[in-house]
């Protein structure tokens, strides 16, 4: 029945004119799924990529201030610090579950694209908002055919915010909105201390938090005015890995900015986003780096384009004896170019490519179709295609792993698996098979053992 209901509504949808189409959304699908819940603060996150471990960081801020915190993401929903589904929480029905919890004092919304586009925005009214960039990742989806139009629909999430409106002041699409809240609402963020737009937002008594230079090196600052108060290093960040992903540090500034919308002491905000590491635990699959391993290991949910971007700057910072080993899979309701570029993003940053399939995640492409995608991007790219293996699914990835891993490689696991548990416990088991081997090559080696 479910089935047969969504058919009928698509059919109705293609054949009404789209004006009728938007009108009903507005005037009638809108306000009846509309979350009303109690009168809590609430923060809502949107974007390309970030959403998910600022809204993470966000809620461990809240947390710190004394709030008991529900937050939505992709990787489930968390109420008061207890995992209460791991299932894709960045719609509606998350928002709904974390909001009319009596328990709560806070929540936090990561708000994902395809709900805004199914039912409209769900509700009309948040304390803090932050579109954090947009990209051309879901370009060609839902009707939706350039960054512009993703990006106004995204701007129905900061259209909400009645305190604070947090943009991002490196990204093309979120300048254009600068001109659309008043300055006391804006709060920006950069990379650049030398961006005009910081120093226009700032001269004209708005606020901003910046990486600047320091003789210390790098540092995030609060501008306001002519001060500039310092908060946190990035080489001291465990949220950028010392360092290692100085990249984090744009979404550790749109949390304080954020944080400070929703009316958290400076101080506070400052010592709780100085504790957060992407751990398995604060921040699941998001640039994990694992030790207790004779390898390097990395778990990252970096399967989209601008994510393995990011990712490729932050293995070339990283020293490793050994080869560079990938186990990437992929989502299927991508355009063929998202797989190119990716490949071509990654190849030169790999020795080894083991590419596995989802089957959760295939969304439309034939078993198969996703890794041939992928080894003709990175052959094409360079790698060669000895040196890429595919695998049906992810125990067959760990397998080729225990076949090809060796001593001090570098292992980068990027997949659409959002709970690094489950990584982890193969993963164990491919390098428990690995030292299992190369004790049994070890003694057919040594002296007296050889049968010959």
């Amino acid at each position: 029945m479910p089935h047969l209901l969504s058919q009928i509504r698509i059919l109705i949808y293609r054949t009404i004119p789209q004006p009728v189409v938007r009108f009903i959304r507005r005037r009638i699908l809108v306000p009846a799924r509309r979350v009303l819940g109690p009168r809590i603060p609430i923060a809502m996150i949107t974007g390309t990529s970030g959403k998910t471990t600022t809204t993470r960081m966000l809620a461990y801020v809240l947390e710190k201030a004394g709030h008991r915190v529900g937050y939505t993401s992709t990787g489930g929903i968390v109420i008061n610090g207890v995992h209460v589904s791991r299932e894709d929480s960045s719609g509606y029905t998350g928002a709904k579950r974390v909001i009319n919890d009596s328990s709560i004092t806070v929540a936090v919304l990561e708000v994902a694209r395809g709900d805004l586009l199914r039912i409209g925005l769900y509700r009309n009214r948040s304390r803090a908002a932050a579109l954090l960039n947009v990209d051309r990742e879901q370009i060609g989806i839902d009707g939706i055919a350039t960054v512009a139009q993703m990006a106004e629909l995204k701007k129905l999430v900061t259209d909400t915010a009645t305190e604070a409106v947090v943009l991002n002041a490196d990204d093309p699409q979120c300048i254009r909105f600068i001109t659309s809240y008043p300055t006391r609402l804006l709060k920006l963020f950069s990379n650049d201390a030398d961006n005009p737009v910081i120093k226009d937002h700032v001269d004209n008594d708005g606020i901003a938090y910046v990486v600047n230079s320091s003789v210390k090196g790098s540092i995030i600052q609060r501008w306001a005015g002519t001060i500039k108060k310092d908060m946190l290093y990035i080489d001291q960040l465990p949220a950028c890995a010392n360092g290692i992903f100085p990249q984090n540090a744009l979404n550790v500034m749109a949390a304080a900015a954020l944080a400070e919308g929703m009316q958290v002491p400076l101080e506070t905000i400052t010592k709780a986003l100085g504790e957060f590491e992407n751990s398995p635990e604060l921040s699941p699959g998001r640039f994990n780096l694992i030790e207790d391993f004779s390898q390097t290991i990395i778990i990252d949910h970096a399967v989209t384009v601008p994510a393995c971007a990011s990712l490729s700057k932050s293995l070339k910072r990283i020293s490793v004896d050994g080869s560079r080993i990938c186990l990437l899979d992929g989502v299927g309701n991508r355009p063929d170019w998202h797989y190119t570029e990716i490949g071509q993003l990654l190849s030169s940053c790999f020795d080894q490519v083991i590419c596995f399939e989802n089957e959760s995640y295939r969304r439309g492409r034939i078993p198969g179709e996703i890794t041939e995608l992928f080894k003709e991007s990175f052959v094409d790219a360079g790698l060669a295609a000895e040196n890429f293996h595919p695998e049906p699914d992810i125990k067959g990835a760990f397998e080729t792993l225990s076949r090809l891993v060796q001593y001090n490689d570098l292992i980068a696991i990027l997949t659409c698996e959002g709970e690094p548990k489950n990584v982890l416990s193969l993963l164990q088991i491919s390098l428990e098979r690995f030292l299992v081997k190369n004790d049994t090559n070890n003694r057919q080696k040594a002296p007296g053992n050889n049968p010959c």
